[in-house]
């Protein structure tokens, strides 16, 4: 879903984990655990830097099958163990015009499964935000959701 708030886009996703939060908030802060889901389908990431702490930076490189890199780099925000995950999200390999914007994750628990709620937020084009929305649902669906299966 895709919505606009205070002149910005944000989109909301969720997405319900056959695992309880402990262990789906692992995947999102532990380096050897995110590197084998995160990203579309075909990509492979390497993390340069994962320092998930507040004001910890990250710096992942995601390579698509075609051989081109894409570097996505940010910092922490907000760090609630096993609940919320905060982090500011800027394309590095755009240069000067990727605009930084907010990730926010809920883990909700749901009977012994996990829902994850995830909100991307400060776009300031509808096209940025649907271009994001197809990724997430990718990366959700798809690497996501096999590294549980």
């Amino acid at each position: 879903m895709i919505s606009m708030q205070g002149g910005k886009f944000f989109l909301e996703l969720r997405r319900v984990y056959n695992a309880s939060k402990e262990i789906v908030y692992l995947a999102w802060t532990r380096e050897e655990q995110l590197k084998q889901w995160w990203g579309l389908t075909g990509f492979t990431t390497t993390i340069g830097q994962m320092d998930v702490s507040i004001g910890g930076k990250y710096l992942f490189h995601m390579q698509a099958p075609n051989g081109k890199i894409h570097t996505l780099v940010g910092r922490y925000v907000e760090i609630v163990p096993n609940e919320k995950l905060s982090f500011t999200w800027k394309w590095g390999t755009e240069g000067d015009d990727s605009e930084e914007t907010l990730v926010t994750i809920d883990f909700v628990d749901k009977e012994n499964k996990t829902e994850l709620i995830i909100t991307h937020s400060d776009f300031s084009t509808m096209k940025e935000a649907k271009k994001h929305n197809n990724s997430w649902t990718n990366s959700l669906e798809g690497g996501l959701c096999n590294y549980f299966n």
